[in-house]
């Protein structure tokens, strides 16, 4: 990767300096914030897995709390690693963050593609994993060489034994209520039938450039991420499960796990979008391989009335003229044009816009 291309990117923001002079080939980040009790557990499955491959691994901690958060628990961790309990682990020290865990994860990435050579991006990946996650002792064995392929690869999940019957329930539920969705746009021909979890994907350093880096949001921020990864150098899955989060339900961020398991465990259902939404969705995606994307009325024509009528509503006419005005005459170019704007987030939008047509049916 040019040398200009990475300064150009981390001009952008202010990056931690890692207090670490040692260089490492990949580096795993962990977001921390109270999570005193379980980092313990978590280091100990990374270790294990990192002594099964013969590359440095750095173990960056970025712990963090909000403004106006109780930091006891921060602090402990910090003295903690500091005193050499968890010997390798390198922290950055983030108080009174704001951004959310998404601030949390860019700010450990981003300080670790600062002490890479441009020419070393390449070959050097970034695991993605959270504090209260263990890995699998085969983890780095079986990832490490996926991700250097290119790219960013998704990594299997599944989360671990809950306390009781009823919070099991709540998790397999959701669990299958992820998977459904993502296996219904693998079958629509979607390129965004991929998980997004924050703890279960890894990329590759120069695609984390290329992408723009981790957003930073408050929840939805690996969504975002990988969708722009996918939109530059591509996102594969590996099916076999090697992650394994936590049960617990957490009320920090606005909608994932917790907040879905808490709301199961209250008896209220989750949003699932019927099945007619994807077919139209499949049929819509059907058409993008064909000659009708050379002019946008004609690809409108080519549609169900509830597709044609959301792209009208996205300006779809106006839009893609302009793309096309733009575009090399060279083969997939169209199609690749239009999976960049009709992205993943373009694709959920979609499908809840069908289900007024579906439930009329």
């Amino acid at each position: 990767m040019r040398e200009f291309d990475v300064n150009k990117y981390l001009r952008r923001s202010r990056i931690p300096q890692l207090p670490e002079k040692k260089s490492f080939r990949h580096a795993v980040v962990i977001p921390v914030y109270n999570e005193l009790t379980s980092f313990a557990a978590t280091e100990h499955s990374i270790r294990t897995a990192m002594a099964q491959v013969p590359d440095d691994i750095a173990v960056i901690a970025v712990i963090n709390y909000p403004a106006g958060e109780d930091k006891t628990e921060s602090e402990a961790l910090l003295n903690l690693i500091r005193a050499g309990v968890f010997p390798g682990v390198i922290p950055v020290y983030l108080p009174e963050l704001t951004g959310g865990v998404g601030a949390a994860r860019k700010a450990g990435m981003d300080a670790f593609i600062r002490m890479l050579n441009a020419a070393d991006m390449e070959k050097s990946v970034i695991f993605s994993l959270d504090a209260d996650t263990l890995i699998s002792g085969d983890y780095f064995v079986k990832v490490l060489p996926e991700v250097l392929k290119g790219g960013a690869v998704t990594i299997g999940f599944a989360h671990r034994p809950a306390a009781d019957a009823i919070h099991q329930a709540a998790i397999d539920c959701y669990e299958a209520y992820l998977t459904r969705y993502v296996e219904k746009l693998r079958d629509a021909g979607s390129p965004y039938a991929f998980f997004t979890v924050g703890s279960a994907f890894a990329v590759r350093c120069d695609a984390y450039v290329k992408a723009g880096g981790m957003k930073v949001r408050e929840a939805g921020e690996d969504f975002y991420f990988l969708q722009a990864v996918a939109k530059t150098t591509g996102v594969r899955s590996m099916e076999e499960k090697l992650v394994f989060p936590s049960p617990r339900i957490s009320t920090r961020v606005p909608f994932g796990t917790g907040p879905a398991v808490a709301r199961l465990l209250r008896n209220e259902p989750l949003n699932e979008i019927p099945d007619g939404a994807f077919v139209i969705l499949k049929k819509l995606l059907e058409k993008v391989t064909g000659e009708s994307l050379f002019s946008p009325e004609k690809f409108l024509a080519s549609l169900p009335a509830p597709a044609a009528e959301f792209l009208l509503k996205e300006n779809f006419p106006a839009v893609w003229q302009r793309v096309l005005n733009n575009l090399p005459e060279t083969p997939g170019a169209r199609q690749k044009a239009f999976h960049e704007w009709f992205d993943g987030l373009k694709t959920l939008r979609f499908l809840h816009f069908l289900i007024r047509f579906i439930e009329k049916i």
